[in-house]
């Protein structure tokens, strides 16, 4: 990772039709659970929304539902929201979304990515990966950065079907079931699902792992297009 790399947590899932509530829920609880994180809490606002807080439950309500109101011409593509926010100590982060699509299209899926860089922004990896699947539940997900995308690009390319290995990765349960055996010291178990690290300090596989995983996991059952109900691949 350089020194200048945004870290990106990123979720991925398939085909999930909800509720304007039901999203707003979902962000609601997740900003409420970064908050905890970071140790301040956020100024999250939207441009649609000016002068309001959108860890208040009546304003992501009310964004939501105005942002699902407007989608008439493809309600089943879901919705995309982007959202920043600047903390004392978590620096500068940024949300974007696309979420509530419930399309049988292959190139179509559901998304929540998380980006930010501060001065110690890799201890914050796990607890925001953690707070990312709590909240959205999704079929895969990782932290990762751009440089480490690039690298990785020739064994696992963009915008290819099936999960991605960053310096920490979720697989959900039905894809943890089919892991491959000799990956227990790597694993860090969740309540429904497991994730990828190195099993040392802050968990992050250095460049040179994450590669080799990604060389080893690619042509796992635990990677395949569509191992879950969760999976839009």
């Amino acid at each position: 990772m350089t020194v200048n790399d945004l870290l990106i947590a990123r979720g991925f899932w398939g085909p999930r039709r909800e509720s304007p509530d039901q999203v707003a829920e979902r962000l609601v609880a997740f900003l409420a659970a970064l908050d905890e994180v970071v140790g301040e809490p956020l100024p999250w606002s939207s441009h649609a929304l000016p002068g309001k807080l959108l860890t208040e439950p009546a304003s992501a309500r009310q964004v939501i539902t105005d942002a699902f109101g407007e989608n008439t011409d493809a309600p089943h593509l879901g919705i995309h929201q982007a959202y920043d926010a600047r903390g004392a100590t978590a620096g500068q982060l940024r949300i974007t979304m696309g979420v509530g699509g419930y399309s049988d299209s292959p190139n179509v899926h559901n998304a929540f990515l998380v980006k930010w860089r501060a001065a110690d922004d890799e201890p914050l990896a796990v607890p925001i990966l953690r707070h990312l699947v709590a909240a959205w539940d999704p079929d895969w997900a990782a932290v990762t950065s751009r440089s480490l995308m690039d690298a990785l690009a020739e064994v696992q390319p963009r915008g290819t079907p099936g999960p991605k290995v960053g310096y920490l990765t979720y697989l959900s349960e039905g894809r943890a079931q089919v892991l491959p055996g000799g990956l227990e010291k790597h694993l860090l178990s969740l309540e429904a699902g497991v994730v990828i690290g190195s099993g040392e300090g802050n968990g992050f596989l250095s460049e040179d792992q994450a590669g080799e995983f990604a060389r080893d996991l690619t042509s796992s059952a635990a990677f395949a297009a569509t191992p879950t109900s969760r999976s839009k691949f």
